[in-house]
């Protein structure tokens, strides 16, 4: 693409830059100071890569100098003739031009655009397009026309050197081409003598004596005489002669009023070596004087922008911001010069509002009719402005939109007042709302209050809570309560509309799932209220538009959950509703706790009235039979000498009385035993031990009373179970557990086995006795509880409350499986391992 020189800024490229590079192109003479002319164009306008191309009178085009290309780049041919395409279209082989966001301007070289010897250009790419302000175009067109001039120069150059020209004739074309410069160039020797100087130069200067004369000392005087500064223009020209490796530039103003542009730099011969100083100078007082006009009405606009209060911010087509009043500086912490040539949205804008305001943007472009927006900026120190803004566009020539103007009032304060005074007004209303509810709410839960302090009854206290819910606060009312066993029962279900009993007595067959993933069934397993927008109860057809689930905890545990049914057309639940139903649902859950509390008492109070009676028969009995022993065997001692007596009446004695002492010791043992695991006292001895052998030992043991039993054991333990336990606590467990066998295996085989699964050891132990109800299975492992009546079987109720106490201390789990009659299965399973 070519550069669009109808494209212009408002703020001013830096002139020095375009003068400079003027200078260095007059200063071409061989490949490095090509390359080095190349490499200060790019850096100074930013370029990626900056290529100087001619083609021959065939069309074939060559790389002449570059910037940004690497060694390997710069030897590829380029293949395309330029009579098959045109500098903005012409294909070239670099791989540093591949990326697609590159973009090309190009700068035909020559006297006009419309020439025919524009057979040289140079091509610039940067990641955006080049704009120069219109008043700068001169200088680009004399820029083209010096690098014409230096391509012009070498070729000729290359002719002399080829034809093996004489001294006198280049020196005469280097004059020639010196003389047709519109600048007015002076050449000096090092040592300070005049050189050359072209006819422009003395026509700017006036200095024909001086220069005929050839001093340096007298050109510098008389000069010096012209200008406003003139120890300044001495001391500067001392200043080159003493230092004749600088290069340098400034304006000089003179005393008639024109101000001269001298550029000026050491002159090398091909080998480096430095033998002159040569001087450059361009009349610029018609462009100075446009510069100070334009500066002047720039800072008259800037002036009067910055003394508006409103923002006032100035985009180009494509967003970059290019004026930014001294307002907006105010409102958003950024300088001028910070955002300029930024984007705006990417600065300014918070990300949620991004899209939107890049959509207003292309419709204001597209449509080039004022528009009104309203959007927020974000400040420097984070803080938020609201803006509300009338946009409107400035048509270039070719009347496409060139400028997007936006002027803005803040309007932060107004916006934070109208929001605090609807805030207040939303905090008043909503105030006066929670206190109405607040009261009904007081009200209801007072009226719950009394009702559950005027029971200890379980089943009433529900019924009147579910009687309280409806209608005053639920259309249906659903209780479940959850048993120690994990278990859910359905205890109620309460409804307002008589013609919903059928549906009633569907849901009240309906038990929730543990497992599910919403309602009463969730509640129930996470302990977690949940509130549902709607709810459709599947049993029975039924739609709620509101639920609500709320679980019944007291100390910790999940007692059960209240489900409340709201039907169209009343108002659905909210978070008050949600907090109430809690509220009451922990008043409930502490007067069911409370009632099975008490329920609890009066069964333990049962329990301890029933144990003290078996006890006392327990101990009473082995006591009575000691004590008939003892008399007998005092009686046995009291007879008189004479009287014979019996040589084994004294061991049977002594015999009954130790059996009876063991018995009576075992019940003791048996209330200390659970007093020490209650207390937490219980110590364990681990050693390694094999299972099977000890189970065999405690068979063995008990082979004399399951033969008076009549009961057959089958014993499956001959291979070896090893691990670490406590020898005398697993025998404690066998020993348990063999004596619950042979007593309530009602003279039928027992049978045990020992095995190994994995790291656990295995020990099962059945009968084919009475068997153990399912109901009461779950109490067998508890102190003092049996699964028949005393009447008929001894013992304290310690025994298998001792072997679970015990298998948990090891590490192990025990469980029952049994059926009534059928007998019952005690499984033990023990890691082999016990920390």
């Amino acid at each position: 693409m070519k550069l669009d020189w109808k494209r212009a800024r408002k703020e001013p490229a830096p002139l020095e830059m375009l003068e400079e590079l003027t200078a260095a192109a007059l200063d071409i003479v061989d490949q490095a100071s090509a390359d080095r002319f190349m490499e200060q164009l790019a850096l100074w306008l930013g370029c990626a890569v900056a290529l100087l191309l001619d083609s021959d009178s065939g069309g074939q085009v060559h790389l002449w100098s570059a910037a940004g290309l690497s060694s390997n780049s710069r030897g590829l041919a380029i293949s395309t003739p330029l009579a098959h395409s045109s500098w903005s279209t012409l294909a070239l082989p670099y791989p540093e031009l591949a990326s697609p966001e590159l973009v090309r301007s190009c700068i035909p070289l020559g006297e006009s655009e419309g020439s025919a010897e524009q057979s040289q250009a140079l091509l610039l790419f940067s990641e955006r397009a080049l704009w120069l302000p219109l008043r700068y175009h001169g200088m680009v067109r004399c820029l083209a026309r010096g690098l014409h001039t230096a391509l012009g120069r070498r070729q000729r150059s290359g002719l002399f050197l080829g034809s093996e020209f004489s001294l006198p004739q280049e020196k005469a074309l280097l004059q020639s081409l010196n003389e047709a410069s519109r600048d007015g160039i002076a050449l000096f020797a090092c040592e300070g003598q005049l050189i050359f100087a072209n006819h422009r130069f003395s026509e700017m200067w006036g200095l024909d004596e001086e220069l005929r004369s050839g001093s340096r000392d007298l050109l510098v005087t008389a000069a010096a005489a012209k200008v406003m500064d003139p120890a300044g223009f001495v001391a500067r020209a001392q200043y080159y002669l003493d230092h004749p490796e600088v290069v340098g530039s400034d304006d000089i103003a003179m005393r008639d009023g024109r101000v001269f542009y001298r550029y000026t730099a050491p002159i090398r011969s091909a080998d480096g070596a430095c033998w002159g100083r040569g001087y450059y100078f361009r009349d610029v007082t018609s462009r100075r004087q446009s510069e100070r006009a334009l500066r002047l009405e720039r800072d008259f606009n800037s002036a009067i922008l910055d003394t508006l209060d409103a923002l006032v911010v100035v985009l180009d087509r494509r967003g970059r911001i290019i004026r930014f009043n001294r307002a907006c500086q105010r409102a958003t912490g950024y300088s001028f010069e910070e955002v300029l040539d930024v984007t705006f949205w990417e600065q300014l804008l918070l990300p949620q509002d991004l899209e939107l305001l890049k959509a207003e943007f292309v419709r204001l472009i597209e449509s080039k009719q004022p528009r009104q927006l309203e959007n927020s900026w974000m400040a420097r120190d984070g803080k938020r402005r609201r803006i509300a803004w009338s946009n409107t566009v400035l048509l270039g020539e070719d009347g496409e939109v060139e400028y997007v103007i936006g002027t803005g009032i803040d309007v932060t304060e107004q916006r934070q007042a109208e929001a605090e005074r609807d805030r207040l007004l939303a905090w008043e209303q909503e105030a006066r709302a929670r206190a109405e509810e607040q009261e009904r709410r007081l009200a209801f839960l007072s009226g719950a209050s009394g009702l559950l302090a005027g029971s200890l009854d379980e089943d009433s206290t529900l019924r009147g809570v579910a009687h309280l819910a409806v209608p005053r606060f639920a259309d249906w009312c659903i209780i479940d309560l959850l048993d120690p066993d994990q278990s859910v029962r359905r205890i109620l279900v309460e409804h307002a509309d008589p013609t919903q009993a059928e549906r009633a007595r569907i849901l009240r067959a309906h038990v929730p799932s543990l497992g599910a993933t919403l309602g009463p069934g969730k509640v129930l397993r996470t302990g977690e209220a949940e509130l549902l927008p709607e709810a459709a109860l599947v049993p029975a057809g039924l739609e709620f538009r509101s639920c609500l689930c709320v679980p019944l905890l007291a100390r910790d545990r999940i007692l059960g959950v209240l489900t409340f049914g709201l039907m169209a057309p009343r108002r659905p639940y909210g978070t008050v509703e949600l907090s109430l139903a809690q509220e009451l649902a922990r008043r409930t859950a502490l007067a069911v706790d409370n009632a099975r509390l008490y329920l609890a008492a009066r069964q333990a109070i049962d329990l301890r009235d029933e144990f003290l009676s078996i006890a006392s028969h327990e101990l009473k009995t082995p006591l009575t039979t000691m004590k008939l022993a003892l008399q007998g065997a005092l009686r046995a001692n009291r007879a008189a000498p004479q009287v014979e007596t019996s040589p084994l009446s004294m061991p049977r004695s002594l015999e009954t009385i130790e059996k009876h002492c063991g018995r009576l010791t075992r019940l003791v043992e048996s209330l200390l035993e659970v007093s020490r695991l209650q207390a937490g006292h219980l110590e364990l001895d681990l050693e390694e031990m094999d299972l099977s052998s000890l189970v065999r030992e405690v068979a063995a043991r008990f082979a004399t009373e399951l033969e008076k039993a009549r009961c057959e054991l089958t014993l499956r333990a001959d291979a070896p179970v090893l691990g670490h336990w406590d020898v005398s606590r697993v025998d404690q467990i066998l020993t348990h557990l063999f004596s619950n066998a042979i007593k309530y295996g009602s003279g039928k085989p027992v049978e045990v086995e020992v095995g190994r699964i994995g790291g656990l050891a295995r020990l099962v132990v059945r009968d084919h006795g009475i068997g153990i109800p399912r109901e009461r299975q779950g109490q067998i492992f508890r102190p003092f509880e049996r699964a028949v009546s005393s009447r008929y079987y001894g013992g304290l109720g310690l025994g298998l409350h001792i072997v679970h106490q015990l298998v948990e201390r090891l590490g192990g789990t025990i469980r029952v499986e049994s059926e009534p009659g059928a007998g019952s299965t005690f499984i033990v399973q023990l890691p082999c391992a016990v920390s």
